[in-house]
């Protein structure tokens, strides 16, 4: 079993094999009043591009924490078999604001990709590299695609459940859209909510029929 868990925005922790990978940590307080740096205690640390609101290694670093940072290709972190796809994160195709790095983790035979905060979907040969049973992907259309091209990148990458980030909740100071302007859009998908930011999931386990899985934010 792989432990999901969502500490808000963009950062995701995956947890097996007794081993953490925390991917994109954010600081709090720079996403607005209130908001709390992940309460994670990583063996591990993905880094997507070097923005405020993905970067914030110290807030949760340890000094045995291995930190990666945009990392291009195959490896492997512990338990964790990882490959890094650069992907443009406007829809010119990186003239506007760069690149980022989506990641694809497979662990104990479920396999994960953090599209980040790319601004359009992957292409076709981008795709069959990160292609995943879950995929983690942007929903509030500012700063990323489109939240109508989300939806068409999880299906691009062969995923049966998306777990959308990357949107506005109550207090957030970042000019991003809320949830459901994804889920307008999502005729054809099963919506599930949780109450818990964190799910125990196995790929014996996945949905038959494309499903969006809401995490509720960390209490």
């Amino acid at each position: 079993m792989v432990e999901l868990v969502w500490w808000g925005h963009a950062c995701f922790e995956i947890k097996c094999c007794n081993k953490s990978l925390l991917i994109d940590p954010h600081d709090g307080g720079s996403l607005g009043p209130g908001f709390q740096p992940p309460r994670a205690k990583p063996d591990y640390i993905l880094v997507t591009h070097e923005h405020y609101d993905h970067n914030a290694v110290e807030s949760v670093q340890r000094g045995s924490t291995i930190v990666v940072r945009e990392r291009v290709g195959e490896f492997e972190l512990g338990p964790f078999r990882i490959r890094g796809v650069k992907l443009p994160h406007d829809e010119f195709e990186g003239k506007l604001r760069g690149f980022v790095v989506a990641y694809r983790v497979e662990v104990e035979g479920l396999s994960i990709t953090h599209l980040s905060d790319a601004g359009r979907p992957p292409r076709e040969d981008e795709s069959q590299l990160l292609r995943a049973d879950i995929a983690l992907a942007p929903a509030g259309n500012v700063y990323t695609m489109h939240p109508r091209k989300a939806l068409e990148a999880a299906a691009e990458l062969g995923a049966r459940v998306l777990v959308p980030m990357h949107y506005w909740v109550p207090g957030m100071q970042l000019p991003l859209d809320p949830l459901e302007n994804l889920l307008r859009y999502a005729k054809k998908w099963r919506v599930v909510r949780y109450d818990s930011n964190q799910v125990m999931i196995s790929r014996d386990e996945l949905p038959d029929t494309r499903t969006i899985l809401i995490l509720s934010l960390p209490q």
